[in-house]
């Protein structure tokens, strides 16, 4: 019989009460001492290290040490890369992520193992510990008055270095072309120059003032990241000002940071997460996957909406990354609810067709430069966007919507 001090092995249905379980690409490992290395790094991410210690109990061993539910080897070129699950007792996290992240990710690098996070799943009752979000995409659709197609979000530019006043002014110009949702720039804060409250004051007014002519206004999120204290005095002044809805760069706040705005104020914000930084956790042979960190980690957090980084399919591997991260945000996950998706990057009306296939309609769609940098100008850019996806929603092709639109005929023109 294996020393489950050692070896600490289990399958996954004798698990007793509620795991976490953690999935990992290993590489730089062999046949001869991977399972001397699962077994000490399920150690020493939980009770011990990688060397035998006093002091641990039978108790600690059943209770509180994790465990290696699966391990798999295989050869993959000139390296052999091993696919390692390990159990961890959720009683070790505290309720927070800050220590759960640190029992998956950091701690013992002693182990010497180079791992890659890609998936998390939980057991018995583990799921229970997440709230989840709070509001869907039809609480975004009733304060936007957009149905049945996708949402259509736009970021102003340029993305910093104008008063609340010249901001206003950027809102307009899109806001009077009938998007449905305005952003900050995420590398837009709480400035000396612009406060978080006096952008939306100026903006909502703005909005009010577009909605004159459109018939709709325009919902605004303002950013509100920041230290996690001055975050929340951020939403606070942002709520005052009337806002419905803020921005978030979790990455570079926490996801505890997050999740403590979900909480307090998801019933009067719809907040989006953004993944501003993301890149320097995911990277090919180690960190954490992106359907982890910009998909479920978020979700569980309260996020009801997650930026996530646009493929347009000409590379393979991305595109398999995104639609894992749409997954990890949309698939059931017991009481957790969907998180709403929100692709950005490089889109034009061009690319609308092809997101509606693969999202449906339910979806957020993030447009930039493709407004601002619209040769009939920013209001033509919103314009043309919003014919592309009345178009899309109708199943009607792009050129045959362009023939009653000369905005997107333009849009087309330029971006194809």
């Amino acid at each position: 019989m294996l020393n489950f001090l050692n070896y600490p092995y289990s399958r996954p249905e004798e698990l007793d009460g509620d795991h976490l379980i953690a999935t990992y690409l290993v590489y730089g490992t062999d046949f001869g001492n991977i399972f001397k290395k699962a077994g000490n790094f399920a150690i020493g991410q939980t009770i011990g290290t990688w060397v035998k210690i006093p002091g641990v109990t039978q108790h600690m061993i059943e209770s509180y040490q994790g465990r290696v539910v699966s391990l798999n080897l295989i050869q993959s070129g000139e390296e052999n890369v091993a696919v390692l699950r390990l159990a961890f007792p959720m009683a070790n996290f505290a309720g927070n992520f800050a220590i759960m992240m640190t029992a998956l990710v950091g701690n013992d690098v002693s182990t010497a193992l180079r791992t890659k996070l890609i998936d998390i799943e939980f057991s018995g009752n583990a799921i229970k510990s997440f709230k989840g979000p709070s509001k869907s995409i039809e609480d975004l659709r009733k304060l936007t008055g957009a149905y049945n197609r996708p949402i259509i979000l736009n970021m102003i530019k340029p993305c910093t270095g104008f008063s609340p006043e010249e901001g206003a002014k950027l809102f307009y110009e899109v806001a009077l072309g009938g998007v449905d949702v305005i952003k900050d720039d995420e590398l837009f804060g709480n400035t000396d120059y612009s406060h978080v409250a006096d952008r939306v004051r100026c903006y909502t007014e703005a909005a009010k003032k577009a909605s004159e002519i459109t018939g709709k206004e325009t919902l605004y999120l303002v950013n509100i990241t920041d230290s996690p204290a001055k975050m929340k005095d951020n939403a606070k002044a942002a709520i005052e000002a009337g806002a419905k809805g803020c921005l978030i760069n979790f990455v570079a706040t926490g996801i505890d940071a997050l999740k403590e705005i979900c909480e307090e104020f998801g019933d009067k914000l719809f907040i989006m997460a953004h993944y501003a930084g993301v890149g320097i956790l995911n990277w090919q042979k180690g960190g954490i996957a992106n359907p982890v960190y910009i998909g479920i980690l978020p979700r569980l957090a309260g996020a009801h909406a997650i930026m996530t980084m646009f493929s347009d399919g000409r590379d393979a591997e991305l595109k398999y990354d995104f639609i894992k991260t749409v997954q990890a945000q949309r698939m059931p996950m017991g009481h957790i609810k969907p998180v709403v998706t929100t692709v950005g990057g490089g889109i034009t009306p061009l690319h609308l067709p092809g997101i509606f296939e693969d999202l449906g309609p339910g979806v957020i769609v993030g447009i930039g430069g493709a407004i601002q940098g619209h040769p009939g100008g920013t209001t033509s850019g919103a314009r043309a966007v919003m014919c592309a996806v009345d178009a899309v929603s109708k199943g009607i092709s792009l050129d045959d919507a362009a023939q009653n639109c000369a905005d997107l005929k333009t849009a087309i023109d330029c971006w194809r």
